[in-house]
């Protein structure tokens, strides 16, 4: 989402339709809030949660810092060691603050596995201690790792998923940290290289074993703008990519770096201009309606028993008597590999 749906009731209208989560784009980034010394706006940032709040969409805190040299404002980069904590420490206290329990996660150093712009001024624990700082403003909030290429590229020597994991004990380790609720971002930014679905698989798999929920956070399929049939190709590895990832029980999420034409899409559009679909929001649109399980009628059979084959989520068993059609809410119930297992089954008494 980007401020530009701020002036648009139809791009509202859309998203509103079709997005239960979304990160901003750049408008909770340092240098959108601060671009000058002590000259904070959240303008934006607020009206786009507040807009989000009003229609049942979650957003993540996308991000409280970047490692990125290059995307640090120029008064940033003269700031002497002492100069940038004191700087740095104002700005999470700033934006956690701000919107303090109201987010579903933050981000809170972005891309520090390729970059280190902090570490090499403050020391190499400078990202850990940033993590100790906004889990002790917003202690119920889950706290991202956000990287590029721990799944898209297995010749990336910076991010694989060894390495992820050896950069998120290292976080969890400092004093102070092992309380602290945290979650694997990961970008999903394919197409630059060529993509590989089993390296793909094997590394959410073993990511997934921490157990720590993942949420994909950028994902997008970028196209050679030479070939000719570049749309069909952009709208088949999409597919490919979300039905791999999706099968993951550790993925609690897909957030697809896309949307309306309106807002530029980098390398990937939903619509065009009048919010006509393209081929990828055709197959984003068919996944969804696809992966929704909508209401299911079994009919038990003659010892009671009926069995169903449902996704992940939460569910409200209503039983109807054949005979008068009195229908009744029996239970709600969750179904995911804590709470329900796949191998577990619901007994339910109904007493008349």
């Amino acid at each position: 989402m980007t401020h530009r749906i701020l002036n648009n009731l139809a791009y509202k209208k859309w998203f509103a339709s079709k997005f239960t989560a979304a990160d901003f784009h750049n408008e909770l980034k340092w240098y959108y809030t601060e671009p000058q010394p002590g000259q904070e706006n959240y303008t934006d940032p607020d009206a786009m949660l507040k807009f989000a709040d009003e229609n049942g969409i979650v957003v993540r805190g996308h991000t409280v810092l970047w490692d990125d040299v290059k995307y640090q404002q120029k008064w940033v980069k003269k700031l002497s060691p002492q100069k940038l904590l004191q700087a740095a420490n104002r700005r999470v206290d700033s934006v956690v603050k701000r919107y303090k329990g109201r987010l579903i996660g933050w981000d809170v150093m972005n891309e520090n596995l390729h970059h280190n712009f902090f570490e090499k001024r403050l020391g190499r624990n400078a990202s850990a201690r940033f993590y100790n700082r906004v889990h002790k403003i917003d202690p119920n909030v889950t706290l991202y790792m956000n990287e590029f290429n721990t799944t898209e590229n297995v010749n990336d020597k910076w991010a694989a998923p060894e390495k992820y994991l050896r950069r998120l004990k290292e976080i969890q380790a400092y004093p102070g940290n092992s309380g602290m609720k945290m979650g694997i971002g990961l970008e999903c930014h394919y197409g630059a290289e060529p993509f590989d679905l089993n390296y793909i698989r094997k590394s959410l798999t073993l990511l997934g074993q921490t157990g720590l929920p993942i949420w994909l956070t950028e994902l997008d399929v970028k196209m050679d703008p030479t070939l000719e049939n570049k749309s069909e190709l952009q709208a088949i590895y999409l597919e490919e990519i979300l039905r791999e990832s999706f099968c993951h029980a550790s993925v609690k999420a897909i957030v697809i770096w896309t949307g309306a034409s309106i807002d530029g899409c980098d390398v990937m559009c939903m619509t065009n201009e009048k919010l006509e679909n393209t081929q990828v929001g055709d197959v984003i649109d068919g996944l969804m309606e696809e992966w929704r399980t909508g209401e299911i009628v079994v009919v038990s059979d003659g010892n009671g028993r009926s069995q169903v084959s449902v996704f992940n989520g939460r569910y409200e068993v209503t039983a109807v008597e054949p005979v008068t059609n009195v229908s009744s809410r029996v239970i709600t119930l969750k179904v995911d590999k804590v709470s329900l297992p796949a191998d577990k089954k619901v007994h339910l008494q109904i007493i008349r």
